[in-house]
């Protein structure tokens, strides 16, 4: 008996670490594939501030300094929503994903066997009983055999004994 409860909780403890490392798969390459986004952003952020900088030095007159910052906004605005729908397909990829795993985890468990409960043998009953309150007397002893409850013991056997 005792050995089929440590073995179903073994099998559910191999189970449950097992689903644990793909859920954690799953994230990790989440992430991973988000920080290669953020790092391609801050390249190009930085990149494209430099040439901004470079041109607004060559521009010399006003006229061309607002026609280069409507070029650089324009420019800087289509790469951030090209960034946005790079990093909406990679978490809605990932939300794909772990849907799958739960599905799947949900599917493991409903589909795990199920096995009857096994009866336990009845219980024998103790030699000694528990007294549970001293006797008229005040001093440790056993109650009558009608308020005794079956299989404790009380510490003044213990003591005794």
């Amino acid at each position: 008996m005792q050995n089929e409860v440590f073995e179903r909780i073994s099998e559910a403890g191999k189970s449950s670490c097992a689903a644990l490392q793909e859920l954690s798969a799953i994230n990790s390459k989440a992430f991973m594939d988000l920080t290669e986004l953020q790092l391609s952003l801050a390249a190009y952020s930085i990149e494209s501030g430099v040439a901004f900088t470079k041109t607004l030095g060559a521009s010399g007159n006003y006229q061309d300094f607002m026609s280069a910052r409507a070029e650089y906004a324009n420019e800087y605005g289509g790469k951030m929503i090209e960034f946005s729908h790079k990093t909406a397909a990679v978490l809605n990829e990932s939300r794909d994903e772990v849907a799958g795993w739960l599905e799947k985890t949900i599917e493991s468990v409903t589909a795990a066997p199920k096995k009857p409960a096994a009866r336990r043998a009845p219980a024998q009953p103790a030699k000694k009983q528990l007294d549970s309150s001293p006797p008229a007397g005040g001093g440790p002893g056993l109650l009558p055999a009608a308020r005794r409850r079956p299989g404790l013991i009380s510490a003044a056997t213990l003591i005794r004994e």
